[in-house]
């Protein structure tokens, strides 16, 4: 019979350590879709990026005019929503603001494109540049199709209030609601082309939305009556926003 003090009574520390289980982390969600074919019509894409993004994916490596084809949807979602946000001022503001959002947000786009394929090489992805700049445009896509579909509420409260902050802060809350989707989309697209899930991203994600922040700064007014020029003074747009609420509310 073994004494007490015997090593088959005692295993090494390290061994104990060693048999613990480690709870492996939970999956990132699987895109949706998978076997659509698309008659290459922009509708097509943009009920896959709400109901089937995997069908996009799948898409991309069939044909050429996929990035082609989400650019187009990033301009018409976007021009659409600076509509309703210059319904508030009207007059030239109904030409300046669409164009400034639509091509914005392509800049946003542009700007965060080499970061976005630098930080998720790191997080150990393998995925092309083209394919890259295809995953940042479907989350892009999609914020403007999100915008779009919240543009009724952002609508009526621009036709029943006179007040540009308030205005700006209903603005700025869809803007970040269709973002969160849009980020979420990105990543699971960049998962979707490796075979393994690409995580650390979350950085990256909060310097998009701080660009995107920093960019509506740089093209103001966006709310508000047409100041006769594109571009804004230089300005930090936490800086923009305290201005704008010290200096009173300013009607139409």
């Amino acid at each position: 019979m073994p004494s007490p003090d015997s090593p088959d009574l005692h295993p090494p520390a390290s061994q104990t350590q060693r048999s613990l289980p480690v709870e492996p982390r939970p999956p990132e969600p699987a895109l949706r879709g998978g076997k659509g074919r698309f008659s290459g019509g922009l509708a097509d894409y943009a009920t896959a990026l709400v109901q089937a993004p995997a069908d996009v994916v799948e898409d991309l490596h069939r044909r050429s005019w996929t990035l082609t084809k989400l650019v187009a949807i990033v301009l018409l979602t976007l021009s659409a929503t600076g509509v309703v946000v210059a319904a508030m001022s009207g007059g030239l503001q109904w030409f300046v603001v669409p164009l400034k959002l639509s091509l914005g947000m392509l800049a946003c786009s542009l700007l965060c494109l080499p970061s976005l394929y630098i930080f998720s090489s790191l997080a150990g992805a393998s995925q092309s540049l083209r394919e890259t700049a295809a995953a940042l445009l479907m989350g892009v896509a999609l914020i403007g199709i999100l915008l779009v579909g919240l543009a009724p509420v952002s609508w009526l409260f621009s036709q029943t209030t006179g007040s540009s902050a308030v205005m700006g802060f209903i603005h700025l809350a869809t803007l970040l609601v269709a973002s969160w989707f849009g980020l979420a989309l990105i990543r699971r697209v960049l998962t979707a082309l490796n075979p393994n899930a690409v995580r650390g991203l979350g950085g990256w994600s909060v310097m998009f939305v701080l660009v995107v922040l920093q960019m509506t700064a740089t093209l103001r007014p966006l709310v508000g009556p047409y100041e006769g020029q594109l571009i804004g003074d230089k300005a930090f747009f936490v800086d923009h926003w305290a201005n704008e609420l010290t200096a009173g509310p300013r009607t139409r």
